[in-house]
């Protein structure tokens, strides 16, 4: 009795075939070795733009630039705050450059084909003042009056779209100052629709940085700015009248310059108000009390200290290695990326985290050559591109062996072959010592 209850709970002896095992195995190896290789391509086209080549740059106040204005500002758009100033409260004189508010004014409140009639306070006489030299009751197009009061300064035509929106140049006045005291500006006031010289007719840079701001949110405004040539076509009193842009001649065509308006009453008696961007960075430049030579000097000098000036960051610090790219069948699985030359970035939170790159990259196949063209980026701030540039491959990648099909490198592929191997051999023995 005692023996058949010992022979009941004895321990049933665990029968192992470690060849059977060893195989399974190896192929559980080789299986995870293909998924662990393949997935990431197939979820994600390489790795993202290292974030640690972000840098922060620039500094409000790092350089002071010598420049003949007797006021000034450089305003970022980017960052919406000033970053350069030089007596920017100080009142002073606008000159033509008041015409921006009235031609913004126009197009947003005439249909451009309007047919604008000259009174006889439109075609009075102002010394030494530009002028298309309209006649009482002649009749043009608001669009045309917009040119040329932007490109030649037009100072009768300044006054006939002021007529035409608020039926006298007193009542449009009126609603020139309605409108820039909405938008914060408490030290100008104006008189006139054109500039003219009048003691009670004044700004600041500051206040006409924000003009300047405002009325160049209008699209159409901001082409017109940067129009090099237009014809006026003819009137019932006057035939084609051809322009060319004042602006565009003071700056010496500048490239940067992406809008703006000239003013005078002499040669050292000027002022000028533009928009430029360089690099992806974008500012307003305002100055007040300039001559005609420091007009198309200063601007060039702001612009050239602007990255130093304002607070934002290098996207690229080093053209090494900024990501990685997969390649297809090559004895690596990746690629590292270069890019060519600096990009600037300005984020409203002045923080990397409000810095995005979207990379952009071809479907690689080795063999793949050091320089070769691979992809694109894309750097965004304030969630708008502010600048792009092409990615190179930054070595050489030779092509690999058959499993680097599924992005399998050599070194992969001699790695777990070898366990593979080792795990077979280990069956094989153990399968050995247990017949003995």
């Amino acid at each position: 009795m005692a023996e058949e209850t010992g022979k009941r709970y004895r321990k049933k002896r665990v029968r192992i075939n470690y060849r059977k095992a060893a195989r399974a195995l190896a192929l559980l190896i080789i299986v995870l070795t293909i998924v662990l290789s393949y997935l990431p391509v197939a979820f994600g086209s390489g790795m993202s733009y290292d974030r640690s080549l972000l840098r922060p740059y620039g500094e409000v106040g790092s350089k002071s630039p010598d420049i003949k204005a007797k006021a000034a500002i450089m305003y970022s758009t980017d960052l919406d705050m000033p970053v350069y100033e030089k007596n920017a409260d100080k009142k002073m004189e606008p000159y033509s450059i008041t015409k921006i508010l009235t031609a913004y004014l126009a197009l947003e409140n005439l249909d451009p084909d309007t047919i604008v009639v000259a009174s006889k306070n439109a075609c009075r006489e102002l010394e030494d003042g530009m002028e298309l030299e309209l006649e009482p009751g002649e009749e043009s197009r608001a669009i045309d009056l917009i040119y040329a009061a932007m490109m030649m300064s037009a100072n009768d035509g300044a006054i006939a779209l002021g007529e035409a929106v608020s039926g006298s140049e007193k009542e449009f006045v009126e609603l020139m100052n309605k409108t820039i005291k909405k938008w914060g500006c408490e030290n100008t006031n104006f008189v006139n629709t054109n500039g003219w010289q009048h003691k009670n007719h004044y700004t600041t840079a500051r206040d006409m940085a924000i003009i300047t701001k405002h009325c160049f949110e209008n699209e159409k405004l901001r082409e017109i700015a940067l129009t090099k040539k237009y014809t006026m076509p003819a009137t019932n009193k006057s035939g084609k009248l051809k322009m060319e842009n004042a602006l565009l001649k003071a700056t010496n065509n500048l490239e940067e310059v992406t809008f703006g308006k000239t003013g005078s009453w002499s040669e050292t008696q000027c002022t000028i108000t533009l928009g430029f961007k360089e690099s992806g960075l974008s500012a307003i430049i305002v100055l007040l009390g300039d001559t005609a030579k420091g007009r198309s000097e200063d601007p060039r000098k702001l612009i050239k200290v602007a990255h130093e000036l304002t607070p934002g960051f290098i996207v690229t610090d080093s053209d090494k290695n900024v990501c990685n790219t997969w390649v297809r069948h090559g004895v690596k699985s990746t690629v590292s990326l270069d890019t060519k030359g600096l990009r600037y970035a300005y984020p409203k939170n002045q923080r990397a985290g409000g810095v995005k790159v979207k990379t952009e990259m071809d479907i690689l196949e080795a063999p793949v050559k050091k320089g070769e063209k691979v992809g694109k980026f894309y750097i965004y701030a304030n969630k708008e591109e502010v600048g792009e540039g092409y990615l190179y491959a930054g070595e050489d990648v030779e092509t690999g062996w058959l499993p680097s099909y599924l992005y399998i490198t050599n070194r992969t592929t001699l790695f777990v072959g070898s366990v593979i191997v080792l795990i077979l051999l280990l069956g094989f023995v153990l399968s050995k010592i247990k017949k003995k």
